[in-house]
């Protein structure tokens, strides 16, 4: 199996400061009063977004999908921009130094079922909005929080700094 970007690159660099960019969507159930979630692989506590980082070539969109694709199995496509945040940590759980940058994505499903891959997505539900779902870690629930107050109308997408 190939490895993939983060482990060829941490192979170069090793735990020195890595910037990073993730991509995740969110996807809302026909009554807009849920959100698909994920179980991850890597957490005990809360729910996840779909998606993931970045490999070299793609575009933010591209791995978005692709991402939703390989983690429910379901075929999106985006249609808005919902915002940028970016997180700096100094030892993520592998020892690494990484800033990582999120970009976030309205979607809509085009085609495929929901199936779970039972690797990185343990489990996939749509989870309600109210009251608003624990997230697995404090940057994935400012998000989640932002998405629910300041995107589920509005056009303008938003911009998070480290802290807020």
């Amino acid at each position: 199996m190939n490895k993939n970007y983060i482990a060829r690159m941490r192979e170069k660099v090793g735990h020195d400061g890595m910037i990073f960019v993730t991509a995740y969507g969110a996807l809302w159930n026909e009554a807009h009063d849920a959100i698909l979630l994920e179980k991850r692989w890597d957490s005990d506590v809360g729910w996840g977004f779909p998606g993931g980082y970045l490999e070299y070539g793609d575009s933010p969109m591209q791995a978005v999908v692709r991402e939703f694709k390989e983690e429910t199995n379901l075929d999106v496509e985006v249609t808005r921009v919902l915002g940028i945040s970016t997180n700096i940590t100094e030892k993520n759980s592998w020892g690494d130094a990484q800033e990582t940058i999120g970009i976030g994505f309205e979607v809509k499903k085009v085609g495929g079922f929901l199936q779970k891959d039972g690797t990185e997505t343990l489990d996939l539900q749509f989870v309600p909005v109210n009251p608003e779902p624990k997230m697995f870690v404090p940057q994935a629930q400012s998000t989640m929080h932002r998405i629910l107050t300041e995107n589920k109308i509005s056009d303008k997408p938003w911009l998070r700094e480290p802290g807020d």
